[in-house]
């Protein structure tokens, strides 16, 4: 496979008002991210919420400027790029189905939409590209000329898929793409857009707090804690062997259907940290069960191995020598 997009030491910080007369604090909603996202992968990105996924996403849609740090498609840097020419190459799937689409218009003209602002072809080809697409994602013709609201959730996530594909980008962005719907929708959807991949090629970046969705439909999974990814690798590899305590406490937290198992216990807490102000040392140390002297004062450092790459003194070779020493 080779490289799509190139994220190399991203950030993206926010000026945070105290009140009337106290100064501002900085926010660092993503802080130092690398990652890639090769061909025909999907990339699955999880955490809690504010841990800074969305803003991510906005970055590599190009809906939010970095504040420092490149951004890269197929090495091209993002920044020299036209608006338009990323969105033809790069597409959002959001949260809401409903609140992404506009309940004036019909469907059709809905999924036609992108096409008219890119200038293809005139109102009929624009229509059949539509209807072709809308049949491709399971929407038969007859719910061409419905409104939004005549629809059910899933249909409405299968419409707002048709608008992002319509235009035949490589990319695929889902933020949250199965939050708002029914546990037996959110199946089709995946289901869809597992097949769509499969058929037209697409890479995705999939986003999500739900990590049986991840589990389900991810190649590759990035967990975020606080602006930054703490531990990368394949699926199989994460959910079998995690390795940083915050993964290891997220996939404790996922709730089984084994009788008599109860609410799982994470041992995180019900408090996220506050981003305003964050820790020191390693983010994650006032929750971790393993923390020691090194993760208070020290932040770690991003360890590549064959297995992935985590952000953890535990499994820093350079802070085990010194502890030994």
């Amino acid at each position: 496979m080779s490289t799509l997009l190139t994220i190399s030491n991203v950030s993206r910080t926010f000026q945070v008002s105290q009140g009337l007369f106290a100064r501002k604090k900085t926010l660092h909603a993503v802080n130092g991210i690398d990652l890639t996202v090769e061909k025909g992968e999907v990339l699955g990105i999880v955490g809690e919420s504010g841990c800074g996924k969305s803003t991510l996403a906005k970055m590599v849609l190009g809906l939010l400027p970095a504040t420092s740090g490149d951004i890269a498609l197929e090495g091209a840097d993002m920044r020299g790029l036209d608006r338009k020419a990323v969105a033809r190459r790069i597409q959002p799937v959001f949260q809401d189905p409903y609140s992404s689409l506009n309940p004036r218009k019909t469907i059709a003209s809905i999924v036609a939409f992108p096409l008219l602002v890119h200038g293809f072809g005139n109102g009929e080809a624009r229509r059949d590209k539509a209807l072709a697409i809308l049949d491709k994602v399971g929407l038969p013709k007859r719910f061409a000329d419905r409104y939004p609201n005549q629809l059910s959730g899933g249909q409405r996530q299968r419409v707002a898929i048709a608008r992002a594909l319509v235009m035949e980008p490589e990319l695929v962005v889902c933020d949250e793409p199965t939050s708002a719907l029914d546990v037996s929708v959110q199946s089709q959807i995946l289901n869809l857009l597992m097949d769509l991949r499969r058929d037209l090629g697409l890479t995705y970046v999939f986003i999500s707090h739900n990590l049986a969705v991840v589990e389900h439909i991810a190649t590759r999974v990035a967990v975020m804690y606080l602006g930054r990814v703490v531990e990368l690798a394949d699926t199989a590899t994460l959910f079998k062997a995690p390795r940083h305590p915050y993964t290891k406490a997220l996939l404790q937290s996922v709730l089984t259907p084994e009788p008599g198992r109860g609410i799982p216990e994470t041992g995180l807490g019900l408090a996220f940290p506050d981003p305003l102000n964050p820790p020191a040392g390693c983010a994650f140390h006032p929750r971790c069960p393993n923390a020691f002297a090194t993760c208070r004062t020290v932040t770690p450092r991003t360890v590549k191995d064959p297995a992935g790459l985590v952000a953890c003194h535990l499994h820093d070779p350079q802070i085990a020598q010194a502890a030994a020493a």
